[in-house]
């Protein structure tokens, strides 16, 4: 597949999880959007050439994620509903940072090599993506949504410059997908 339509293939892959993961939190079937979520992740790896460097890549975005939202969680700033696990986070917190991790060696290569337009994108989109998920009920602002919103705005100009950075420490792949749907040479 070419490394555009692997983007593309990403991107989708991606916007789809997040929805399944927003979705079953807001709709009460937290478990189900997160196992659908789960299940694109997978289909990202079955895709990836590179599958160790993705799951490396996903297993330290799942840790950071874990950092990052229960400490929100921890100083009031945002709660997320829970789900039938009973963890401090629901299930599908975690898969949302895994679908996260997926998008850096593919759609979102083009930052790796820009920090500060990856500073800029994580200060507008880190923010942006919390409140549709607040939005559509998937979690909620503490009492002062205003500085839970700065504070997302800080934390992701951080967070996607790390990640993009993390993405190129751990290997940097291709960027593109194997290409199942392509006619094999060896037919």
């Amino acid at each position: 597949m070419s490394a555009g339509a692997s983007k593309i293939v990403n991107a989708v892959l991606y916007e789809l999880g997040w929805a399944c993961c927003v979705f079953g939190a807001a709709w009460g079937y937290p478990l189900l959007g997160g196992g659908l979520a789960l299940l694109l992740v997978l289909v990202h790896l079955w895709l990836a050439q590179e599958r160790r460097t993705e799951v490396r890549l996903i297993a330290l975005a799942i840790a950071l994620g874990i950092l990052v939202d229960s400490s929100q969680q921890a100083f009031g700033l945002l709660s997320f509903k829970p789900d039938a696990l009973g963890l401090w986070l629901p299930l599908w917190v975690f898969v949302i940072w895994a679908q996260f991790a997926t998008l850096f060696h593919y759609a979102l290569s083009w930052l790796v090599d820009r920090p500060l337009v990856a500073m800029l994108f994580g200060l507008v989109g880190g923010p942006l993506a919390y409140g549709g998920g607040i939005r559509l009920g998937a979690a909620e602002f503490g009492p002062n949504p205003t500085l839970s919103l700065i504070v997302l705005a800080v934390i992701w100009s951080l967070v996607v410059p790390l990640m993009a950075w993390l993405s190129t420490r751990i290997g940097y792949p291709s960027g593109q997908y194997r290409g199942v749907f392509e006619r094999s040479n060896y037919a």
